[in-house]
């Protein structure tokens, strides 16, 4: 059996099945900032820094309920508009038939028939505005 001298500073940490270890400072640093980086305990396991299995599915579940938020707000706002296009149709059509009985002489005013509304409309209803 041989001895090893080692000249540094180690991290103490410990695997999932509960063993705890010492791994070199540097290994321990670039272990937390790589992504799925892999430190194997002295029992054969891996252990991963980062995500664990259960913090992706989360992750996911997390991202595809935003997901479904968005889809929903788009549902809503997107009935929102129909509904509004729907009454501004609603106010030309009602306006397009009010400017057809004007143009064929009918007061908008009291409904009744004239050959010269322009002049009716002066006379009767001065302060009238279309």
């Amino acid at each position: 059996m041989s001895t090893m001298t080692y000249v540094g500073t180690l991290k103490v940490t410990s695997c999932w099945c509960g063993i705890k270890l010492a791994i070199p400072d540097d290994l321990h640093s670039i272990a937390i900032r790589r992504e799925n980086f892999t430190v194997w305990c002295p029992l054969g396991h891996k252990f991963v820094y980062g995500d664990t299995a259960e913090e992706q599915l989360k992750k996911e579940r997390e991202r595809r309920k935003a997901a479904e938020r968005a889809k929903a707000a788009t549902r809503e706002l997107l009935e929102f508009e129909q509904r509004s296009h729907a009454a501004t149709r609603g106010h030309v059509t009602r306006k397009k038939k009010q400017l057809a009985r004007v143009s064929a002489g009918v007061c908008p005013c009291c409904n009744r028939n004239f050959a010269n509304l322009a002049r009716h409309m002066a006379g009767q209803h001065p302060d009238f505005t279309p």
